[in-house]
C-alpha cells in the first residue's frame, strides 16, 4: 500500500501536467505549435487584453497608422517583416484597391492556452469597387513579454495572400471625354487627327509672304514664326505646326501655293487650333508628386491626366471611370479569388460656355494687333488679355491670355524635337504665354475705374450728378487737404465745365478728384467698400479655374501695410484707378457687365453642361447671381448714357476711333453702338509704357455682351483697347473688318485717354 500510495502521488501530479500540456496542445490554433513568440509568455494575461489589443490593430488600420500596428505584432513576427516592408504591404494593397477607408469590428474571442483568436467583420470602401465585405475573420494573437501581440503574417491582408500571391488590378482604361464649345463645335477631341505641316525653305516661292500667311493660319506672331525658319537650313525639312483636317482642308490651296508644305497625319487628343488654352488647359503625364493621390484612384503610373485648366477641374467627369477586376493572384499566375468587378464608364464630355467661333475671331485679333503694331507698340508690350461676357447670364463666351501656348506639346504623343527643351523654353519665357492674363494678371484699372468712383458718389448721395467741375488742366487741392498743391489732368487743356455725365465721357480727372474730396469727407472706407460690393478686389464666384483676387486699398489695410494712416491723397489716387490698385480683366467685365444690365453681378460660367452623348446632362449650369447692386436705377442709366458718348459725343475719349467706324458699318447695313471707357494705368515704373484698357457693352438698347480687352506697356486704352474692341464687336455682329488704325505704324498720338 505504501508503495502503490507513494506511485500514486508520485503519478498523479505527473498525469496532472501531461493533461495539462495536452489539453493546451489540443486547444491551440490550427496551424501553431507551442509558443510563437519564441520567448517566455507573460503569466495569467487576460482575454480581455487580448481584445483590447485586437481592437487597438484594427483602429490603427482603420486609421492607416501602420507604425503603431507594427508596435503590436509579435516579436518574431518583427523579426520577419521590418517596419518599412510591413508598412509597404499595407500601403501596396491599399494603392491597388483604390481603399478609401474600412471598418473593422470584433465579433468574438477565444482564448486557446498562451493563443486567442479574436474574430472580427471587416468591410472596405474602394473608390472603383464600392465595399467589399468579409465576416468572420480571425487575428491571431499571442502571449510575449510585451503582453498580448499579433501574430502576424501577410494573410492577415487577405487570407489568401501567402508568400508570393499579390492584389493585382487588371484595368480597363474608359475612353477620355471630349470638350465642345457652346455650340457642340469640337475644342478637344479624344479621337482626333492632326495634319502636320512640314516646309523646306529652299521650296517656298516667297519665305515673307508664307510667313505672313502661316501667321494668321496657325496664330504665330511673324516675328515667332521668323525665328523658327532662322534656325534651319535651305535643304532641311521641318515641322512648323499642326492642323485640324477641317481647318487644313479650308487653307490647302493656301499652303500649297504660298509654303509649298508638305504633310503627314497622327492620331493624337487633339487641341483643334490652339483655341482657348488657358481654359481647357492640357493633358500630360502624372509628376512625381502625383503619383500616390492618382494611383489611389486606380490609374496606371503612365496615365495621362488633366494638369490646367477644364482637363484638370473636370478630371473626373472627363477620365470617366476606371473598371477591372481586383484579384488575388498565385506566384504562378492563377487566380486565387476574385475581390471586386467594377465595370469602366466612358469618360464625360464638357461643354464650355465659349463660343469657338469668336474664340478663333478674338484670338485672330490679338495676332493681326500685335503684327500690325510691329513697328512701335507691339515691341515693348509683352501681351494682353481680353474677355467676352453674356452681361444676362455671366457666360464667358470668349477669353484670351496673349501671348497663348500649345497645349499638345505636354502630351508625350507631340512630335516637338526636343519637347522637354521646349517645354522649358515655353516655361521660361519672359512673355510668360502660360500665365492667364485675364483671370490672374493683376493691374492698375487707370480711367475705368471711374465708373466705380462715379457710381459710389451718386448712389450714396455724396455727389450729385449735377454738381459741375471746371476742369481745366490743373486741379489744386493743396487747400482741400491733398498733400500735393496741385495736379494736372491728362491733357493739359482740360474739358471745360462738366458734370457727371460729361466728366466719365471727357473723363475728366479733376471732376473725378473733386468726387474724391466728397467721397473722403462723407466716410475715407465710402470708396473702397464700394468697390469691392461692384466685384473688384474680390472672388468672382467661380470655382472652375485659379483666379487672383486683386487688392483694393482701404485704410485698414493701408495702415497695416504701411504703418500711416488713410489720408484725403489716398482716395484721390483711388478715384481715378490709380495707387496700390490690383485688379483682374475677369472683375472689370463682370463689373461691366452688371452695369449693362442694372446692376446684376453675375458668377463667370465657363461650363454650361456636362454629359455623356445620349444620356441626360449630369450637370447643367445656371446662371448665378452673386449679388444684386442696390443703386438707384437712373444712376445706372446715366452711367451707361456716359459710356455710350465716350464712342458718340465728339470729345469723348474714343470718338475718334468709333468716328469713321460707325459710318462704314452703316454703309453696310449695320447700327451697333459701343457703348465703353477708356482708361490708361500708369505702372508707376519710370520709362515703362502705361496699360491699356478698353471696357465696353454692346448694343446700347438692351445690352448683349461685355467686352474687356487690356493690352500691356503699349500706349493709351483709346489708342490700343478700344480698336482690339471694336474689331470683337465686328466679329460678334459678323460685320465687314474695318482696318486698324494708322497710329500703330507710327507710334502714340496721345489722342484719348
Amino acid at each position: 500500500m505504501m508503495k502503490r500510495t507513494f506511485r500514486m502521488t508520485s503519478i498523479v501530479p505527473a498525469l496532472v501536467i501531461t493533461s495539462l500540456i495536452l489539453a493546451a496542445c489540443g486547444d491551440a490554433l490550427p496551424g501553431s505549435s507551442g509558443s510563437l513568440s519564441g520567448a517566455n509568455p507573460s503569466p495569467q494575461l487576460k482575454l480581455e487584453e487580448a481584445d483590447q489589443v485586437a481592437q487597438t490593430f484594427l483602429t490603427a488600420w482603420q486609421n492607416a497608422d501602420y507604425p503603431a500596428m507594427y508596435g503590436l505584432i509579435s516579436p518574431n513576427s518583427r523579426d520577419a517583416y521590418t517596419e518599412e516592408t510591413f508598412a509597404t504591404e499595407y500601403q501596396s494593397v491599399a494603392t491597388t484597391m483604390t481603399l478609401t477607408g474600412l471598418n473593422a469590428n470584433t465579433t468574438n474571442s477565444l482564448r486557446q492556452g498562451t493563443t486567442a483568436a479574436i474574430m472580427y467583420d471587416i468591410v472596405f470602401q474602394t473608390d472603383l469597387f464600392g465595399e467589399i465585405t468579409e465576416t468572420g475573420r480571425t487575428l491571431r494573437l499571442i502571449e510575449t513579454p510585451e503582453g498580448w501581440r499579433v501574430a502576424w503574417s501577410r494573410m492577415d491582408i487577405f487570407p489568401e495572400l501567402a508568400e508570393g500571391a499579390r492584389v493585382e488590378f487588371n484595368r480597363i482604361m474608359p475612353g477620355r471625354g471630349n470638350i465642345y464649345d457652346r455650340d457642340g463645335d469640337v475644342l478637344v477631341a479624344q479621337n482626333g487627327r492632326a495634319v502636320m505641316l512640314f516646309l523646306v525653305k529652299q521650296n517656298i516661292p516667297n519665305e515673307a509672304d508664307c510667313i505672313g500667311a502661316l501667321s494668321l493660319i496657325l496664330r504665330k506672331e511673324r516675328d515667332s514664326l521668323q525665328a523658327t525658319f532662322d534656325l534651319y537650313y535651305p535643304e532641311t525639312r521641318f515641322l512648323v505646326g499642326e492642323l485640324d483636317p477641317e481647318t487644313y482642308q479650308a487653307q490647302e490651296q493656301t499652303l500649297l501655293q504660298l509654303c509649298a508644305v508638305e504633310t503627314t497625319t497622327r492620331n493624337t487628343r487633339q487641341y483643334v487650333g490652339e483655341l482657348a488654352p488657358h481654359v481647357v488647359g492640357y493633358v500630360a503625364q502624372i509628376q512625381p508628386e502625383q503619383v500616390a493621390e492618382y494611383e489611389s484612384r486606380g490609374y496606371p503610373s503612365d496615365a495621362l491626366i488633366g494638369q490646367e485648366g477644364i482637363e484638370r477641374s473636370f478630371e473626373r467627369e472627363l477620365a470617366g471611370k476606371i473598371g477591372g477586376r481586383l484579384l488575388i493572384v498565385a506566384p504562378t499566375g492563377e487566380t486565387l479569388r476574385v475581390l471586386g468587378e467594377s465595370p469602366a464608364e466612358p469618360g464625360q464630355s464638357v461643354y464650355l460656355t465659349i463660343d469657338r467661333d469668336l474664340q478663333a475671331a478674338v484670338q485672330d485679333a490679338f495676332i493681326e494687333a500685335y503684327n500690325e503694331a510691329g513697328p512701335t507698340w507691339s515691341q515693348t508690350s509683352p501681351g494682353g488679355a481680353a474677355v467676352v461676357m453674356n452681361v444676362k447670364t455671366g457666360d464667358i463666351l470668349a477669353m484670351v491670355s496673349y501671348p497663348w501656348f500649345d497645349p499638345s506639346l505636354f502630351n508625350p504623343d507631340s512630335p516637338v524635337l526636343n519637347r522637354g527643351d521646349a517645354i522649358t523654353a515655353l516655361r521660361n519665357n519672359p512673355r510668360t504665354p502660360m500665365f492667364n492674363r485675364a483671370m490672374r494678371g493683376l493691374y492698375p484699372l487707370g480711367s475705368v475705374f471711374k465708373i466705380v468712383s462715379l457710381a459710389t458718389a451718386l448712389s450714396s448721395g455724396a455727389h450729385t450728378a449735377d454738381q459741375t467741375t471746371m476742369c481745366t488742366g490743373t486741379w489744386y487741392g493743396g487747400e482741400r487737404g491733398d498733400a500735393l498743391d496741385f495736379r494736372t489732368d491728362w491733357t493739359a487743356t482740360g474739358h471745360g465745365l462738366v458734370n457727371a455725365s460729361t466728366g466719365l465721357t471727357y473723363s475728366c480727372n479733376p471732376y473725378f478728384w473733386d468726387v474724391g474730396v466728397s467721397l473722403h469727407n462723407a466716410d475715407p472706407e465710402l470708396l473702397p467698400s464700394s468697390t469691392k460690393k461692384m466685384g473688384l478686389g474680390v472672388p468672382t464666384g467661380q470655382e472652375v479655374l485659379p483666379e487672383d483676387t486683386g487688392y483694393i486699398p482701404d485704410p485698414e489695410m493701408h495702415f497695416r501695410l504701411n504703418g500711416t494712416r488713410w489720408t484725403m491723397a489716398d482716395t484721390l489716387n483711388l478715384v481715378i484707378g490709380q495707387g496700390q490698385m490690383q485688379i483682374t480683366p475677369l472683375q472689370i467685365v463682370r463689373t461691366t457687365a452688371a452695369v449693362a444690365n442694372g446692376g446684376t453681378l453675375y458668377v463667370p460660367q465657363f461650363v454650361s453642361k456636362v454629359q455623356l452623348i445620349g444620356e441626360q446632362p449630369s450637370f447643367v449650369a445656371e446662371p448665378t447671381p452673386t449679388s444684386v447692386l442696390d443703386f438707384d436705377p437712373a444712376v445706372f442709366e446715366l452711367i451707361r448714357e456716359a459710356m455710350c458718348n465716350v464712342t458718340l459725343d465728339p470729345n469723348g475719349t474714343a470718338r475718334y476711333i468709333f468716328d469713321e467706324w460707325y459710318e462704314y458699318q452703316a454703309s453696310n447695313g449695320f447700327n451697333v453702338t459701343v457703348c465703353g471707357k477708356t482708361g490708361t494705368a500708369q505702372t508707376g515704373a519710370e520709362g515703362v509704357k502705361p496699360q491699356a484698357w478698353f471696357t465696353a457693352f454692346a448694343p446700347r438698347e438692351d445690352p448683349e455682351i461685355a467686352i474687356t480687352v487690356i493690352v500691356e506697356n503699349s500706349c493709351e486704352g483709346s489708342e490700343v483697347a478700344a480698336p482690339i474692341v471694336r474689331r470683337i464687336v465686328e466679329d460678334y455682329y459678323g460685320m465687314p473688318h474695318s482696318v486698324w488704325p494708322q497710329l500703330w505704324q507710327s507710334g502714340c498720338l496721345n489722342l484719348g485717354e
